[in-house]
């Protein structure tokens, strides 16, 4: 059982965590604990003790800029009185490939199963899309950081994952739904599901107001976040709601959303009058407050973002050796521009003029972030790269002279002892290449053709030896010769035929000469 968990649950090789409860519990209910790193490869052993209770563990999901899983972690603001139920019911109305597992203080684990290593860009591209339809969590793996596994102490664990029935699954049950739920990138990516919108314009909420209409609200802070509720109700009129409006939806949404409702006469003599005072400013710094999501709701602090961003199409970019451009549709003009001309307002209307655009300057809020800069921010974040013309302009010739050059610099045939002095070795039978890590970090150097050695790796679709067994190197690399490598093997010395004389023999003369 312990080895289908290990290679279901695959991730970083050489660390993992394991945590313990400090035997305290926040406000929200969430379990606090102590987490230590230790640097040793995961094994079926530690699967064991994990299964037996004896230690935790977390697995960090990506390797060398690849994974087969993901995570969406769904981290709820009140743990005490959490259902999972609306979650899994989301999954299965869908159809989403997520298997959802309670975490160890009452959360849920979405974990999505590959069934090979795929860029994680990509993975998490799908699982941020997902993420912002559907669930509103804060953290999605891969993220540079370990995820707690499920089944723990598995024969008297509450972390136990959940099928589309609600039902909690044995580890066996769990291991064969693995199975049936893994899919390859390639069915990731196909797949499209229709809009989520509990309500009208869901997707430009403010997050705290996102949170307590999809879960109840058992903390404080009661009043500033039914304040917020009447914000977002008035700005979804425009603001033509009169008071006694506002009132009724405000009485409505207090028993609605929180598990011990505001008294009445505050809601009517507090919440409401101030609401319809026309303030229409968000009270932020709640417990469900995330100033970074809001900033680009319609509806959030970012309602300041004008409808213009609807009018940028096919917004693409591509990575150059020196930068990165983005191009984009705009009133009819096919528009390429750089970090420079994204700085400020006025950069940006210099390089519209030279396609004969004349850039309005957009109106300036006495607070709150500019509308330009979240205009720029929000193409940044729309941008989906060119693949098309990925190697062609952002690779480009100067990465393969650069590629190039390593090989032919540093190869050496055969002799696998070289690996540790900075050799590329070629295995002349097989014509695969090897070389160490720090062989290419040395070579890079400070030059900015790439921006990583990993960059390298993946544009030559290197693998990766945890340990070579013909030089005894760690971290080795390898490929088969790149075809714009100009090197030939060595041709082998022709072998003299058995007992053939040679000069220095004196049967090799006999004949040649009279006597």
């Amino acid at each position: 059982m312990e080895e289908h968990l290990l290679k279901i649950f695959e991730g970083n090789s050489d660390l993992f965590i394991t945590t313990s409860s400090t035997g305290e519990v926040d406000e929200r209910g969430k379990v606090q604990v102590k987490t230590i790193t230790i640097h040793e490869p995961v094994t079926s052993k530690l699967w064991k003790d994990h299964l037996e209770g004896k230690q935790r563990i977390g697995i960090k999901p990506e390797k060398d800029d690849k994974c087969r899983w993901g995570c969406i972690d769904v981290d709820p603001h009140n743990y005490k009185d959490y259902n999972q139920k609306k979650i899994v019911d989301i999954i299965k109305e869908f159809k989403l490939p997520l298997i959802p597992a309670r975490s160890k203080s009452g959360g849920l684990h979405l974990f999505l199963f590959l069934d090979n290593w795929y860029p994680v860009r990509d993975v998490i591209k799908k699982l941020h899309q997902w993420n912002n339809d559907f669930f509103q969590a804060q953290e999605i793996f891969p993220m540079n950081k370990c995820l707690n596994m499920p089944y723990f102490k598995m024969n008297a664990t509450t972390e136990f994952a959940y099928n589309d029935s609600n039902t909690p699954m044995m580890i066996g049950n769990f291991i064969d739904y693995v199975k049936k739920k893994t899919i390859s990138l390639d069915q990731l990516n196909k797949i499209k599901v229709k809009d989520y919108e509990p309500e009208s314009d869901w997707k430009q909420y403010p997050p705290c107001c996102q949170k307590m209409i999809s879960e109840k609200w058992s903390g404080n802070h009661r009043n500033d976040l039914l304040f917020n509720i009447g914000v977002l109700e008035m700005k979804k009129t425009d603001g033509n709601l009169s008071k006694k409006e506002i009132t009724n939806i405000l009485l409505e949404r207090n028993k609605e959303i929180f598990t011990t409702p505001l008294d009445e006469r505050e809601v009517i003599n507090t919440v409401a009058n101030s609401v319809s005072k026309k303030n229409y400013n968000l009270r932020c710094n709640t417990p469900l407050c995330d100033k970074e999501k809001c900033k680009f709701r319609k509806l959030g602090i970012g309602s300041q973002v004008p409808d213009l961003i609807d009018d940028f199409d096919e917004i693409t970019f591509i990575r150059t050796p020196t930068t990165i451009e983005f191009t984009f549709n705009f009133q009819g003009e096919k528009i390429v521009v750089n970090p420079e001309d994204m700085k400020d307002e006025k950069s940006f209307r210099v390089k519209l003029l030279k396609y004969g655009i004349f850039w309005m300057t957009l109106p300036k809020p006495r607070s709150g972030p500019s509308p330009f800069e979240m205009l720029m921010s929000t193409i940044v974040k729309k941008a989906v790269e060119n693949e098309q013309m990925k190697f062609e302009d952002n690779i480009g010739e100067q990465r393969y002279s650069f590629l190039k050059k390593f090989f032919e610099n540093h190869i050496e045939e055969d002799d696998f002892k070289k690996l540790k002095d900075n050799y590329v070795v070629l295995d002349s039978e097989t014509n695969i290449c090897y070389f160490k890590r720090i062989t290419f970090e040395n070579f890079l150097g400070k030059n900015k053709v790439f921006r990583s050695a990993n960059e390298a790796f993946n544009l030559l679709g290197c693998e990766r030896l945890d340990y070579h067994p013909g030089s005894g190197e760690k971290n080795v690399w390898y490929v088969t010769m790149p075809k714009f490598v100009d090197y030939k093997p060595a041709a082998p010395e022709p072998t003299k035929k058995k007992n053939e004389p040679s000069e220095m023999d004196d049967e090799f003369h006999t004949g040649k000469f009279r006597t």
